[in-house]
This record gives structure tokens, sequence and C-alpha cells, in this order.
């Protein structure tokens, strides 16, 4: 098995824990219909996915997110409210697991997301610290920037092509099972990651702190 020089970490589930019901509800509440056949953990349907793939724009999301639910005064600061419905919390401890790591590897993140999330990621109310989500990465892979979300391939051989990792000295935490999947595919060491779990102690037992 190869050295690893990069660590490649999801962001939901992984960084920050989820709480897709909490999504889930704030949707309901400003009146979007069959909200869960559109949102779930690891990747969205419909236009929430066209959002994460950056096919539409937040402008455009908002206003079609008001025609499919009826109501034209649903405000693009009540849709961004929702989205964040699906982040709870950061464990105060895997921010400085991020500065420690980076002493010694490349660290990237690559998510599916969309801009009323990184809207707030990208801020200083990211992190106790004040810092935004770029000051903890070598670089932030978004799959709204890349056109492509996780599982395709696509997103994968883009994030190989713009940073040169080889997979082969990358690890790659991620909660989805499909995400690992293909991440083993191409040649990645992976590590399905559990939000619930101590991620300092997979490191140390990999031997990578």
């Amino acid at each position: 098995m190869s050295e690893i020089k990069n660590i490649l970490f999801d962001f939901g589930g992984v960084i920050v824990s989820l709480n897709k019901q909490q999504a889930l509800d704030r949707f309901t509440a400003i009146g979007f219909p069959n909200i869960e056949d559109y949102l779930n953990e690891f990747r969205q349907e419909g236009i929430f996915l066209e959002y994460e793939e950056g096919k539409i724009n937040r402008e455009d999301f908002c206003k079609e997110f008001r025609r499919l639910s009826g109501n034209d005064n649903i405000t693009a600061e009540d849709i961004d409210h929702g989205w964040l419905g699906f982040l709870v919390n950061i464990p105060e401890y895997k921010y400085e697991l991020l500065k420690e790591l980076r002493k010694k590897y490349k660290v990237y993140l690559l998510s599916n997301t969309n801009p009323s999330v990184m809207g707030w990621a990208m801020t200083s109310d990211f992190s106790p610290e004040g810092l935004p989500i770029s000051a903890f990465f070598d670089k932030c892979y978004l799959s709204y920037e890349i056109g492509h979300a996780k599982p395709d391939r696509e997103i994968f051989d883009f994030i190989i092509a713009d940073s040169g990792m080889n997979p082969a000295e990358t690890l790659f935490l991620d909660d989805g099972k499909a995400n690992v999947e293909i991440g083993s595919k191409l040649g990645f060491q992976t590590y399905q990651a559990n939000q619930d779990e101590d991620l300092r102690q997979v490191f140390v037992d990999k031997g990578l702190l």
C-alpha cells in the first residue's frame, strides 16, 4: 500500500454532523410538497440535484422552489435556512485535527453542496475562531462549481487532474457507501466514516497521526 500524502474529506456526515429530518421539517414548514422525494443524506434529486451540480444558480433555484411550492412569498433566506437545517454541528476537535493533518499532508475537501450551504461555510461563522472553511483545506472541491456530484466518476477525474494527486497516495473519507465504492474503484485508499465516531482515532489507527 502506498504511503499517504493526501487526505480527501467529504463534508456532510464527516466534518459536519447531519440531521436530514431537520432540513425536511424546515422545507415542509415553508410549504414545499413531498420534500422527502428530493432530499437524502448523500445525493439530492430534481431541482435540488441541479442546484448541487451547478446546473441552476441560487436565484433560479429559489424561483423554481417557489413555483413548486405555489408560494411566491418564500424568501431566499427562508430557503437557505432550509438547506442549513441539514447541518447540526462541527465538533471542535475537528478544526484542530484539520490543522494538525495539514502539517504533514495535503488536505482537500470534496463535497456535494450548493451556494446556500457554502454561503455560510465560506464566512467567519464557519469556525469558533472566525475562519471560513477554505482556511482549513489546501483546496475545496465543490460539486456545484465542478458541474458533477458524487458518486459520478467525472467529479473524481476533475479533482485528480486539477490537484495532481495520485489516488493510491490519497486517503478518501466519506460517509456514503456509493461514494466510497467509486473511490476504491478509482484507486483511492478509502474509509467509510460515521459522523458519531472520533476521527482522531481513525488517523491514529492508520498511523497517520
